[in-house]
């Protein structure tokens, strides 16, 4: 999760809504925050993730 995490902080057009690469992570960010098997450090990141995705499509 945290490759992931840097990725997006230094490119964070990928979280446009117009990018596949966007549209393919919104799909699948539920999925990952719902196992159970993540660390706190990785749910963490993604919720990240997923703030960084809101404000993007504001």
């Amino acid at each position: 999760m945290h490759t992931l995490w840097a990725l997006l902080a230094v490119r964070p057009g990928l979280l446009r809504t117009s990018s596949e690469a966007g549209h393919a992570l919104r799909a699948q960010l539920p999925v990952l925050l719902d196992g159970t098997t993540i660390s706190t450090r990785a749910r963490r990141e993604l919720e990240g993730i997923r703030y960084a995705i809101r404000l993007a499509e504001a």
